[in-house]
């Protein structure tokens, strides 16, 4: 894993409201040399500021992708046909795909290299200011930069989304690998996503009918763990196959639940949260949290997100510490149902 010798425990915080809801967001960097994750907090957007739009993408192999797809997300699904039939969880769909789709473009190609010199500016930086020295992966990152080769071939994120619909009244929420969505409904988890992993027999046979195979480490040709993301175009290349029948693809699962007083609260977050945390715990913390106030709706929500963090961040050097709990990039997102 590749760590940096202490943790960075600075934190992008944001909070919003409106009249149905308020979220607060915590993401912070931790022992990783990059942030990798990405997210978007859209509230009252498109016409009559029907849609709340949330989502965590957390990238693998470099921050470029997860940052592409949280820059077009909702821009393309408030574009979508499919919203003017109330056919909100095709339209969700539509949106997953249009990504790669974007990133297969040439327009796509160029806004991912100038992305990728941006990212690699701040890592320069922050190498600079850690004292850290570039790897062999590194070196790896600034070459496939000059081939002019299509970033997002080797590079992805997962995608985990929610949104309200103010019109329909309905909650959606709709996922791409291994970030989750649990939803607190009178203070008991309620997982909302499935983590896709290839060992799942439903993915295992869609990669192995697309002629992929999983090995005994559960990674899809020797390299990903993960089933279903955003991006990783050199898995998704068979012209004779649809989209949702790649070896990796980007299809999501999209699962809906009503406006009801039993909704408490929702959480999203990257794996590097849910590897350290257990669904109903987080729960139980931000419950015990907002009964601290005299106002439950006015209690700080991206303090505390922050808290968690904090709290679930690795405490030793790796090489103290069996195992990978708490090393991750933490991306996080909160929000509480107004009633």
């Amino acid at each position: 894993m590749d760590l940096l010798p202490s943790p960075i425990l600075t934190k992008e915080l944001s909070s919003g409201e409106n009249n149905i809801l308020r979220y607060g967001s915590c993401a912070m960097q931790g022992w990783r040399k990059r942030m990798e994750d990405s997210h978007i907090t859209d509230i009252s957007k498109g016409e009559n500021e029907r849609f709340n739009i949330f989502g965590v993408f957390d990238g693998h192999g470099g921050k470029e992708v997860a940052e592409f797809v949280s820059n077009h997300f909702t821009e393309y699904f408030l574009q979508n046909e499919k919203i003017k039939k109330n056919n909100i969880k095709q339209a969700i769909i539509d949106t997953f795909l249009k990504m790669d789709e974007l990133m297969f473009q040439k327009s796509g190609i160029e806004e991912l290299k100038k992305i990728s010199k941006k990212c690699q500016e701040e890592d320069k930086i922050l190498f600079q200011k850690n004292g850290i020295t570039e790897t062999k992966m590194d070196l790896y990152l600034k070459t496939l930069l000059s081939k002019d080769e299509n970033i997002a071939f080797s590079r992805g994120c997962t995608a985990c989304v929610c949104i309200i619909d103010n019109i329909t009244k309905k909650i959606f929420f709709a996922n791409a690998g291994d970030s989750r969505v649990i939803l607190c409904k009178n203070g008991k988890a309620y997982r909302m996503s499935i983590d896709h992993k290839p060992e799942l027999e439903l993915e295992n046979n869609r990669i192995q009918k697309a002629k992929g195979w999983v090995s005994d480490y559960g990674r899809i040709n020797g390299n990903l763990n993960l089933s279903r993301t955003l991006g990783d175009l050199e898995y998704k290349n068979n012209k004779n196959l649809p989209p949702q029948e790649q070896i990796i693809t980007a299809y999501p699962d999209v699962v809906d639940d009503k406006f009801e007083d039993a909704n408490d609260f929702i959480v999203i977050g990257c794996d590097g949260i849910w590897d350290s945390i257990q669904d109903q715990d987080i729960c139980d913390i931000i419950i015990d949290k907002l009964k601290e106030g005299n106002d439950k709706y006015k209690v700080n929500l991206e303090n505390i997100l922050a808290n968690i963090c904090d709290n679930i961040c690795a405490k030793g050097s790796f090489k103290e510490i069996i195992g990978t709990d708490g090393y991750d990039n933490m991306s996080c997102i909160l929000i509480q149902l107004k009633k």
